[in-house]
């Protein structure tokens, strides 16, 4: 990848994080879903029936961020923000980069998260194919 196409591509990128911070604040979690590929991989360890420790799939990852927002008690509001702008952006190849950074939750101390990016082709959009989040 030239370096044109490396900032093309984390231009795009951050607008996809801002995208997805936007949807998480006006509580657009179905619309949230559609920005994992179908078989997303989240590590949850606790949860995971698979040697990987990831647990798989778009109701899990909206599961996973629906429960940070509602909270242990399912009723509190906990914004959750990716500070995607201080993230580092590692290409793997055109079509697939990792990303590593902090987020910040209410009521929680601030955490890392890092997402795994990947598209079709250069005209498909960025989807998270695993999450991690420490």
């Amino acid at each position: 990848m030239t370096d044109y196409e490396i900032n093309r591509s984390i231009r795009q990128i951050k607008d996809f994080a801002q995208n997805w911070n936007h949807l998480y604040a006006t509580e657009q979690f179905e619309e949230m879903k559609l920005l994992a590929t179908e078989n997303v991989g989240i590590a949850n360890s606790a949860e995971s029936e698979y040697p990987t420790g990831l647990i798989y799939g778009r109701q899990a990852y909206y599961d996973g961020i629906y429960g940070a927002y509602t909270g242990s008690s399912g009723k509190e509001k906990n914004l959750l923000v990716m500070d995607y702008e201080n993230w580092e952006y590692i290409p793997l190849s055109e079509h697939s980069f990792y990303t590593i950074g902090k987020f910040s939750l209410q009521q929680s101390p601030d955490g890392v998260n890092c997402w795994l990016l990947k598209r079709h082709d250069s005209y498909s959009p960025w989807l998270i194919e695993r999450v991690i989040n420490t």
